[in-house]
């Protein structure tokens, strides 16, 4: 009976020392871990595989690292990259498809996710010009979809706006009240929200 207590009390002994020397090494697992996804992520950006970076960045993001300089360094720099490189020149498109790989990993981030934003809008405003009304609705409601931001809510305006005006044109007044009703609550610029006032008044006046 003896002999047994003694090996019990070996047993939790040694369990002890296991556990306390497991819990020693976390710390060290986890700063070796770091290292590692920085150096990762440094790599994926300077590649420019976003994909790659996409997911470090989640990473850091769900460790809490971001806010660290040396991870949220490197995130600017590759936001300011795929911004001089893609969206400044023009080629909204790219912008949009590298800023939709890392806000869709990652959309909590700011620097992504406002790139995805003004991608949309340059887009949606081509959209307009080109009087493809469905699609530059589309992109306004995929922006407002993300987050509420006035780039969003001024191009869903332009393009009601433009839909009242054909309405009226065509003499569908009741359609032109509809189109009113639906944009009339969205925060939206003063320009717009005059315009929509008169053309409101217009459609009134013709009924």
């Amino acid at each position: 009976m003896q002999k047994s207590l003694i090996i019990l009390l070996c047993f939790i002994l040694l369990l002890g020392a296991g556990l306390f020397f497991l819990l020693q090494q976390e710390p060290i697992e986890d700063d070796t871990r770091k290292e590692q996804v920085l150096v990762s992520l440094k790599s994926a950006a300077e590649a420019e595989d976003y994909p790659a970076f996409a997911r470090y960045l989640k990473t850091a993001y769900e460790k809490g690292w971001n806010t660290e300089q040396d991870f949220e360094s490197i995130e600017s720099a590759s936001y300011v990259k795929a911004d001089q490189a893609y969206f400044i020149p023009g080629n909204y498109q790219k912008t949009l498809e590298i800023s939709t790989i890392v806000y869709t990993q990652v959309p909590q981030g700011w620097r992504f996710q406002y790139l995805r934003v003004l991608a949309l809008e340059k887009l949606g405003r081509m959209a307009l010009e080109q009087n493809n009304l469905a699609g530059a609705e589309e992109y306004a409601f995929t922006i407002l979809k993300m987050t509420f931001r006035p780039e969003g809510a001024n191009l869903l305006a332009d393009v009601y706006i433009q839909k009242i005006e054909e309405s009226l044109a065509a003499g569908n007044l009741q359609e032109a009240l509809n189109q009113y009703a639906f944009i009339k609550d969205f925060e939206i610029s003063d320009d717009r929200r005059a315009r929509l006032n008169e053309l409101m008044f217009n459609t009134v006046q013709y009924r």
